[in-house]
């Protein structure tokens, strides 16, 4: 694709994004089905944004709007606040993530006729199975319920991202399109580095914005550090020694620790702490509308023809039986009560890090498929693999946002009862 096409279809996404925002905002609903639709009307149904440009746009914009987000949502996460809930958001996103992977990937499969063991489906189920911050927060910022649940929620979405993201890269692996000697190891390598790479960073920036004065630099600064981290983990040391992390997750670690320290000593007034909490906001905000739109816009319209049904059906699935069972599964024998275990199940919407790893893995089954193994190609197609892929997510994330933002209020009163207190304060 020239360069100037590509800016003049990143432009015209960002002020059609922009305009589709504030319409949500004045409806009061979500930006997210918006910008989908968006997508959608400027490629497969207009097509001003061809297919092919759209999926190579999308090779850069998805990765680096996942730092963006991660970086903005862990960087602003309480550690004191996610201690009171700390056991609950741990069963989450283990137990309850593992679930709806597993069932998701179960159903996936079943639904288009592969054999219940292929990794296709539980491709999808790691895709799909981690929420989304992103839509969670604005929706708590307007709905009156009880702050644990709604800090309970938020923090399981936030760090079942990047667990997500190890997930499907071990599945990736195991496909052929990630290198993977030992699956274990990999996934121990994935997970454990990031926590020590993450922490190690944080420690390294702390010393330096407190010893030096960057002013409106220490925004440049601490991006540039989350950058290197996810270049180091995914890229260059698995070149030289096979295995790396996730530097996904130790974004989401670096701007965890680093988030609290700066807020500990200086607090939220603090110059250091407001440039890098605004500039991380402006950066989400773009990332979220290029994401949308270009997930929306690399629809192939004969696939969503073709798939709407199955894809419909798997979204269903993810939404209604596989986040709830893993949520009553995940929670059996805590003390958390089954209306709101029942919320907690309801209120999983996909959004910004599903969008991304479905559009990145469907350019990569397509430009990789020479890689795939036989016993997955025999029983479907790259092209099929690829789009259902990214179709399902699609759906998923289409669905669970329109529902979900559509009855958080309703479902917290009737389940849990009217909340008298304060919203949370986010």
């Amino acid at each position: 694709m020239e360069l100037m096409s590509a800016i003049g279809f990143l432009g015209l996404s960002l002020v059609l994004g922009s305009i589709m925002a504030k319409i949500s905002e004045k409806l009061n609903i979500p930006d997210i089905p918006l910008l989908l639709m968006l997508g959608l009307i400027l490629g497969p149904i207009l097509q001003i944004i061809p297919q092919g440009g759209a999926l190579e746009i999308f090779e850069y914009v998805g990765p680096i709007g996942l730092v963006f987000i991660l970086l903005g949502g862990a960087f602003t996460m309480r550690i004191s606040l996610l201690k009171k809930v700390i056991k609950t958001v741990i069963r989450l996103d283990t137990i309850t993530l593992m679930v709806t992977l597993i069932i998701s990937g179960i159903f996936f499969n079943f639904i288009l006729n592969l054999p219940i063991t292929s990794p296709v489906g539980y491709l999808f189920g790691a895709i799909t199975c981690a929420t989304d911050p992103a839509t969670l927060i604005p929706v708590f910022s307007k709905v009156k319920v009880d702050p644990e649940i709604a800090i309970t929620l938020e923090a399981e979405s936030i760090f079942n991202d990047p667990l997500g993201i190890v997930a499907t890269s071990t599945i990736l692996g195991m496909l052929g399109l990630a290198y993977v000697k030992n699956p274990i190891l990999y996934f121990l390598s994935l997970s454990l580095g990031a926590i020590i790479a993450g922490v190690i960073f944080a420690k390294i920036y702390k010393y330096i914005i407190y010893r030096c004065e960057f002013h409106e630099y220490v925004s440049p600064l601490v991006l540039g550090g989350a950058m290197l981290l996810l270049y180091l983990g995914e890229h260059l040391i698995p070149k030289y020694i096979n295995y790396g992390y996730s530097g996904y997750m130790a974004i989401a670690v670096m701007a965890l620790y680093l988030g609290n320290e700066l807020y500990k000593l200086m607090g939220d007034k603090h110059k250091n702490y407001e440039y890098i909490v605004n500039f991380s906001n402006d950066l989400s905000l773009l990332a979220r509308i290029f994401i949308f739109v270009f997930l929306g816009a690399c629809i192939n319209m004969e696939m969503l023809i073709k798939y709407l049904i199955p894809g419909t059906i798997v979204a269903l699935v993810s939404i209604f039986i596989a986040r709830p069972l893993g949520v009553f599964i995940g929670l059996l024998g805590s003390n958390i009560s089954f209306k709101k275990c029942l919320y907690f199940a309801l209120e999983g919407p996909r959004g910004v890090v599903p969008a991304a790893l479905a559009a990145t893995v469907g350019v990569m089954i397509l430009k990789h498929a020479d890689k795939l193994p036989k016993y997955v190609i025999t029983h479907i197609s790259p092209k099929d693999f690829s789009g259902m892929i990214i179709i399902g997510t699609f759906l998923t994330i289409l669905l669970s946002v329109i529902l979900e933002a559509s009855w958080a209020g309703i479902l917290a009163r009737k389940l849990i009862g009217e909340y008298k207190g304060k919203k949370y304060d986010h």
